[in-house]
């Protein structure tokens, strides 16, 4: 190989490099929400509803209503019964579903577990951590059971 040969793909290489350093830098951060955001995800002042005599209607049953969970943790109609958090993950915005048999919230993506007054039971599988879920304020009106974040 000639000397003039040996620069021009050695420059090649190097401008290769930083070609592919540059466009890394240009990429996203994370598709990771915000972790700790202070409503959940929620946007502050959003009420969801549910009809509590089509929904609802047995201990450990769960529905989710713009992107809040509720779940019925107790027999009767008072609020107390019933337990209203975010429906999204901290971590990485995972759809979160209650587990009746064992109790406990799960996030369908990497596994966090979380109690139903929002405390982390178990961080994300494969590393990472995550932050206790909102907990929504419920009041009953007649049927209606609502949440406001």
């Amino acid at each position: 190989m000639e000397r003039n040969e040996f620069i021009k793909s050695l420059g090649l290489g190097v401008a290769m490099v930083c070609t592919g350093a540059c466009f890394s830098a240009c990429g996203k951060k994370s598709d990771a929400l915000e972790p700790n955001n202070p409503n959940g995800g929620v946007p502050s002042g959003t009420t969801a509803s549910v009809d509590l005599s089509t929904q609802l209607l047995t201990v450990g049953a769960s529905v989710t209503v713009n992107s809040i969970l509720f779940i019925r943790i107790a027999a009767g109609n008072a609020s107390t019964s019933f337990v209203a958090t975010q429906a999204v993950c901290p971590h990485q915005g995972g759809t979160l579903t209650f587990i009746q048999d064992s109790n406990y919230i799960q996030c369908g993506l990497h596994s966090s577990r979380y109690t139903t007054s929002g405390s982390i039971l178990a961080q994300p599988n494969g590393g990472g951590t995550t932050s206790a879920l909102k907990v929504y304020p419920l009041t009953v009106s007649g049927n209606k059971l609502t949440a406001t974040a």
